[in-house]
Order: structure tokens, then sequence, then C-alpha cells
């Protein structure tokens, strides 16, 4: 069963097609082309209202690469570009609806192709181009669609310089308007602002209450004290082994330097202290007796567990936050709400993963394999608990030992009763056998899996491509986004190395809370569920509700092997 992505809910669900312009198709194209054209349109019309975008793509391939004397072809342009849209396939995407736009602009229906196309240039972040389409219809009955998907992305832009330009482009739009106001609202303000604020109240005739500049700055800080307290080595030997040993702490560290500046741009200003907070408990006792920790706005560290206790009695005693960049395990938090993970626990990525199975293949036949670890045993407990608490029938839960070779690991499963499977294992042995008993089967049947699978070498991108698996990868950075690119062209220049995961862990970590002290100010943690999950600067999603470790975790699978996140976040 596949999964229901719906991901373009904000597309017009009018897709406004003339069918009776098949009848009269121009000579130049031969009957017998034109009406396989005819077929091949209508074939991928349906697939795309069952919302089999893939499918739906393949088949429209032929028409949208027919001549442009094809009388059909802005239609199968159109239709082309919402199926790639939904498919997350957004390049693509844009380059047809760009020539549609470019080969047809007599086209009857060229109201929805430039809606279309504002929403591929929104996902593109090219906040100009989309505003500038939506401008270009006139037709009233697009006002409400229009504001909405205004509502939906121009929230989204996270520099404040770049907003500030778009608004004085389009100082007449009303939608825009009010996002700036918001973000002004919601920490860019300063008094240099005074007068723009005022202004866009008045004409827009917003609450003056909500957006008066004494409002804004009151009970704010100008800046704010973050203690970094990370094992950096001080007192190691400066040897090669205990640099490579520490990499990713001064990997960690450097994309907390990138977030600071960046939210410096915002207005947004954080002094970062740094600490050695090795394994060593005494250490991380000193660095916590130390004047200045009192008066600190939030602590990130220690990353090791032994000093957990210390860490918990600090941030209770003093009422001050503090956020383990890197564990995703929850007991470090339990009892203390000043405790927080920013990764996901392990019980949260079975939790969510379970409800994924259920929504998306049915309650029954759930076949679990897991790692007979500590951290497998506790995600096989909590993924069946979960499973079972919403109506799911599990079939199977079998451990595996890591060092198995996986012989006979699926011996007496019967596959006709079997809805999905749930492999909660990294093991190389474990993956190839999956990957073989799989291919052996007359269907598909859903697998759900770690992301490591795509790095194992015995299986190759195709076969995992061929199958029906959803990976969990609460660390995937989409590089081939424009973004990413920028941050690793700067990161490189500043640091002579390209960014790793802990880098990139790093800004976001510190880009999203700092954020988060500016909007709410130290004591965040009775207001931080209101914020629901929103995407990171690089990260795919970063969110709370009224939990203490991350929420959010991005279901990955691989479609022309290219790998794409069936659940992203719209924020």
């Amino acid at each position: 069963m596949g999964i229901n992505m719906n991901q373009c809910y904000f597309l017009k669900a009018r897709l406004v097609l003339y069918w009776l312009a098949f009848l009269f198709l121009p000579l130049s194209v031969s009957a017998q082309s034109a009406a396989e054209l005819d077929t091949r349109l209508a074939n991928g019309r349906l697939l795309l209202d069952q919302q089999k975008y893939e499918l739906a793509m393949a088949e429209f391939v032929p028409v949208v690469n027919a001549p442009k004397n094809y009388r059909n072809l802005p239609e199968a342009l159109y239709f082309y570009s919402v199926a790639a849209l939904n498919a997350k396939r957004v390049r693509e995407a844009g380059g047809r609806i760009d020539q549609l736009l470019q080969q047809f602009p007599s086209w009857e229906n060229l109201d929805e192709a430039r809606y279309v196309g504002a929403a591929i240039a929104f996902e593109q972040k090219d906040y100009a181009k989309a505003l500038a389409l939506l401008n270009d219809i006139k037709a009233k009955e697009f006002d409400d669609d229009k504001a909405k998907i205004k509502g939906l992305y121009l929230p989204r832009i996270i520099e404040k310089e770049a907003f500030t330009r778009l608004y004085q482009q389009n100082p007449d739009d009303r939608e825009l308007a009010t996002a700036y106001a918001d973000k002004l609202a919601g920490g860019w303000y300063t008094e240099a602002d005074k007068e723009t604020l005022e202004n866009i109240v008045s004409k827009f005739k917003l609450d003056k209450k909500k957006y008066s500049g004494k409002a804004l700055a009151s009970g704010r800080k100008t800046q704010y004290n973050v203690a970094v307290l990370l094992p950096f080595g001080l007192n190691e030997p400066n040897s090669a082994q205990a640099l490579r040993k520490n990499q990713f702490v001064t990997d960690l560290y450097a994309g907390m330097q990138m977030a600071k500046d960046s939210l410096a741009r915002n207005n947004i200003n954080l002094n970062l202290f740094s600490y050695d907070a090795p394994a060593d408990t005494n250490q991380v006792k000193k660095v916590l007796s130390l004047p200045e920790m009192a008066n600190m706005d939030l602590i990130i560290g220690p990353v090791y567990k032994s000093a957990n206790k210390i860490i918990s009695r600090f941030a209770q005693q003093h009422q001050i936050i503090a956020v383990n960049p890197l564990s995703d395990d929850i007991s470090l938090i339990r009892n203390n709400p000043y405790l927080y993970l920013f990764q996901p626990s392990i019980a949260t990525q079975a939790r969510k993963s379970a409800n994924f199975a259920y929504d998306n293949f049915g309650p029954n036949g759930a076949v679990i394999i897991y790692s007979n670890t500590e951290d497998g045993m506790e995600y096989a407990r909590v993924y069946r608990a979960e499973f079972e608490k919403r109506g799911g029938k599990v079939l199977l839960s079998k451990a595996v030992s890591p060092s198995s070779t996986a012989s006979g690991l699926y011996s007496g499963v019967d596959f006709t009763k079997v809805g999905h499977l749930m492999i909660a294992s990294n093991s190389m042995p474990v993956a190839v056998n999956t990957m073989s008993t799989l291919e052996r089967l007359p269907g598909k049947i859903p697998v759900i899996t770690f992301a490591s699978w795509l790095d194992i070498s015995q299986m190759s991108l195709d076969q995992l491509d061929n199958q029906e698996i959803y990976f969990l990868n609460p660390k995937f950075v989409d590089t081939s986004l424009p973004a990413v690119r920028e941050f690793k062209k700067d990161y490189k220049a500043r640091y002579h190395i390209p960014p790793s995961v802990y880098a990139y862990t790093g800004f976001d970590l510190l880009y999203y809370f700092g954020n988060i002290l500016a909007r709410h100010g130290s004591h965040f943690n009775s207001t931080l569920a209101a914020e629901g999950p929103i995407s990171g600067a690089f990260f795919q999603g970063i969110g709370y509700n009224a939990e203490r470790d991350n929420q959010y975790i991005p279901f990955l699978k691989l479609d022309n092997l290219q790998i794409n996140v069936v659940n992203p976040v719209f924020k």
C-alpha cells in the first residue's frame, strides 16, 4: 500500500482542462501520434487524481516532449508541473511551468499556471518571483487562494534584510505587510523599525496594541547569554589523534558561531561563553560553580551522561534551561522541566514510526525485527506498544544479535498476512537478508528502517529504490538546496573544511533556540509547546509540542534514485 503524501494541499483543486480540444488536433500532428499523446495525457491525469505522482509524471513525459504544435501541450506541461511539485521534484516542476508561461502566454488557463508557478517559486525560496506571479493573477476568484499561499510561505523567511527588501518592493501587499509586522513583533523589531511598523498598522488597520513599539520591547532583553559546555579537550595533548577525537566538538561549536552571526543580522544578539566540560564530573562541577553561570539564559551541554545529575541539579536550582545537543536518551531529561534534548529520543522515534506505519500501511500484520541492544529493545518495546494502542496487530517481534548472520530471519513468516516490516537494526546481514527476501516476493511490502541502510555497500540504491522502503533520519540535510550550498561555501571559506553533520547541528540548535529566546525570553519551557514543528535552517523539522525532546522525525524514500522527504514540515 503506498503512502498518501498529499503534499500540495495548497494548490487549487479545479485543475481546469478542456478535454473537447482533443477533437480538433492540428494537421501537422499525425492522427496516430495525437491519439497516443491524448491517451498518455488522460492516463496521467487519472494517476494525478489518484495522487500517484511519480507514475503520473512518467505518463506525461512523452506528452511534454511533443512538438510545440501539439494542441494539448499546455495542459500537459501544467499537469506535469503539478505532479512534479507534489512529488517534491521542484526543479523539474519549475522548468516545465516556466516553459508553459513562456511559450503559451495566451493559454486560456494561464492564471492556474501562474498559481502553480508561484507555489514552485515559494518552494525554491524565490519569494520575489512568487509574488510577481501572484500579482499577475487578476481574477478575483483567486484572491482567497493567493492570501492562503502567502500566509503559508512568507513566515518562513528567516533573513530580516531579505524580508525588508521584499516589503519595500511590494508595499501594497496586505499579506506580505502583515507577515512582516508579525516578524517584527516576533523579535526583529528595533527603534529603526518604528516608522515602518506604524505605517503598516495604520495602512492595513492592524491591532495597534499587538504592534505597539513599547509592547514589543517590553520584557525582552537586548542580548542573551548562552553557556556552551562541551568537551573541547583543552587539557588533552595536542596530537593528531586528540584533534580527530574532538573534531565533532570543533564542528558543533563552529556551527554555533555561524548561527550567532546569522541571528545578529536579524537583531537577535547572543553572547556565547564556552567552557571545557569533559567526562570528568569534577571539571563540570568547577565550571558550574563559576559566578557567571547563574546569570546564563541558556546552557548547551554537557554531552556526556556522567554529568547529567550535576547539570540537572544546577538547572533546576537556578531555573536555567539546558539542552543536550547530541543525545537521544530520554532518561536524561525525565523529571526535570529545565532539561531538553535537541535530538528526538529513541522512544519518540519509535512512537512516531508506529503512528506513521498505522496511518499509511494499515493496522494489520506488523513484523518487528530489532537488534537486541539496549536501544534496539527500547525501540521495539515502544513501537509495539504504540502500534497496538492504535489498534494495530503485531504478527512477530524478533530480536537479532548485531553479530548474527541473520540466516533464517524470516523462516515461518507468512508474507501474505504481513502489512509492513519494522527493522530496527543497522546490521548489514539483517539488511541484506531482508532485501533478498523482499525481492523474491510477488508484491511489495512496506518497510521502515534506519537511513544507515543507504550506506551499506552490499546493496545498491537501485535495489532500495525498487522496494517500498522508508528510512528514518532525524539528521537529514538536503544538500541540493541553495541555502545548504551557500552555507557550505561560507563555512568552507571560514574554516577551510566542509561542514559535517555536527556543524549543521550546532547551527540549527543555536538558531532555533536563539529565536525562541528572542520571542519568549529565557523561561520558555511553559510556552514552547505553542510553537509547533517548524523547518530547521538545515534539518527537516524541529518541534517540541508538550515534550522536551524533538518530536519531528523525517521519513525518507528513494524515488528515481533521489531521496525525498515524504512528511515535510511546511513552516
